[in-house]
């Protein structure tokens, strides 16, 4: 603002004019209204993208990939300096907003057209995306852009190429049978060491009462309670013996930060294992099935071929997902994606989940008191922690039901519920379950890892007690 200063003189006194230049201070003051974000919206409209979907991009690509999809008129206003893309920057740098653009949603019954079928799907990036199958990208929504996509040179050449060595590797996963998830023993010491030398012992017992797959580093093997060192030792240890013995190795490579589990499943790969089995992050828990789709995704990445599983186990992970929409959902996202190992008891929810895609997904069930339901409603698959003690029990039930003799079925059944429920009377699972085995098998397996309490002596005593009584030992 200026000031002008003007001194009139007439006869009889002295008269001080003063000129405000307000005109110019007012277009200052306009000039910062317009500069000034109103909301936080506003804020950041600079580094909102113009158009095109935000994963587009991926290091693989080349140039030409990555624009393959972009219409003519995008093209021209990004590479060339034409009328339109320099009005639309005056537009944006005087403050005037565009006309706002409205991103369809995905719809299911786009799913139904035949040209598209086999290779669209929904995204993981959210209901504004679609997923190409055979690109492996996702893209911005809208019917139109569907087709826009079918008709690019890219996709064209993702078509006719043959299927990928992932999908026809990940199809010689055709273990089927009893798993059994084996337990890690401890040294009975203050630090409490891994006991590597009873691995070996362990293994003969297994392969002597028939168990050909075993899942090491689960939950009962207190994975989570290992360093990323003894994950990689223990599984090791049992590669190399149980490949002499003909047993099918899986490992569980979850519930660690994401850079160790990315760590365990490259080891994993280059120790050859069967499969790879995922718990969920333990503590940034997913919070939904496109979540946890995302993740499984990421560490796909590092697993190579290798098949992978998830194991739904809500009790433990405290995460209860729709498996249904995750099966249905993933399909497409991941190639070596195979199936799930279901431990919930609700025989009904598996059943349901089991016949969602018997063709594409191996379903296991994962409990114990629930064999002889999963049996009988045609699970092939099935995972029981009681493996590691009364295998020959397991066995009996499915050999049994096969043989259509159903009385003897549900007596192994009764037995088998009867002597699970007394160990897991006597405190948590893992801790009851290695004093059982000390029991049975006579190998000292008893001693867990902190924060996990080894069961008292007079509470072994007492579970030995029991488990004579109902004829176990």
């Amino acid at each position: 603002m200026d000031i002008k200063k003007e001194v009139n003189k007439p006869d009889d006194e002295t008269v001080e004019i003063i000129h405000l230049d307000i005109e110019n201070d007012n277009r200052e003051e306009d000039k910062v209204k317009l500069e000034t974000p109103k909301t936080a919206k506003d804020l950041f409209s600079d580094f909102k993208p113009e158009s095109g979907s935000d994963f587009d991009n991926d290091d693989d690509d080349s140039d030409d990939d990555e624009f393959d999809d972009e219409p003519l008129s995008k093209r021209f206003k990004r590479d060339g300096p034409g009328k339109t893309g320099k009005k639309r920057r005056d537009s944006k740098s005087n403050g005037i907003s565009n006309s706002r653009k409205y991103l369809q949603k995905y719809k299911k019954e786009w799913e139904d057209i035949p040209a598209v079928k086999p290779w669209l799907s929904e995204s993981v990036h959210g209901e504004t995306y679609f997923y190409c199958k055979f690109c492996k990208k996702d893209y911005k929504c809208g019917k139109s852009e569907v087709f826009k996509h079918m008709a690019s040179m890219k996709h064209k050449r993702n078509t006719t190429k043959p299927p990928s060595e992932k999908v026809i590797k990940k199809q010689m996963m055709k273990f089927r049978g009893l798993l059994c998830p084996v337990i890690t023993p401890f040294i009975k010491s203050r630090t409490k060491d891994v006991c590597y030398d009873l691995i070996k012992p362990y293994v003969k017992f297994l392969k002597a009462c028939g168990v050909k797959g075993i899942l090491v580093n689960d939950v009962l093997g207190e994975g989570m309670s290992l360093t990323i060192s003894e994950r990689k030792r223990v599984l090791e240890y049992w590669c190399n013996l149980c490949k002499n013995y003909g047993i099918f190795v899986m490992v569980q490579i979850g519930g660690a930060p994401l850079r160790s589990v990315i760590e365990l499943a490259l080891h994993a790969e280059k120790t050859g294992v069967g499969a790879v089995v995922l718990l969920p992050d333990l503590y940034h828990r997913p919070q939904n099935h496109l979540d946890l789709i995302r993740y499984i995704k990421t560490v796909s990445h590092n697993t190579g071929s290798l098949p992978i599983l998830y194991h739904h186990y809500p009790k433990y992970t405290n995460l209860d997902i729709d498996m249904k929409k995750f099966l249905l959902d993933i399909t497409g996202e991941v190639d070596t994606f195979v199936g799930l190992i279901y431990s919930t008891g609700d025989l009904q929810e598996t059943v349901s989940v089991m016949e969602l895609n018997p063709e594409k997904f191996i379903v296991f069930m994962g409990t114990d008191e629930g064999m002889l339901g999963a049996v009988a409603s045609g699970f092939t698959c099935i995972m029981g922690n009681s493996l590691n003690i009364l295998p020959k029990l397991a066995e009996s039930i499915c050999s049994c039901m096969k043989n259509g003799e159903i009385k003897s079925a549900q007596a192994s059944q009764t037995l088998l519920t009867k002597a699970i429920t007394n160990i897991y009377n006597h405190g948590e699972t893992v801790p009851t379950l290695k004093a059982a085995m000390s029991i049975i098998t006579k190998l000292p397996m008893d001693t867990v890892r902190d924060p996990l309490q080894t069961l008292w002596e007079g509470t072994v005593v007492k579970m030995k007690e029991k488990l004579r009584e109902i004829g176990i030992i």
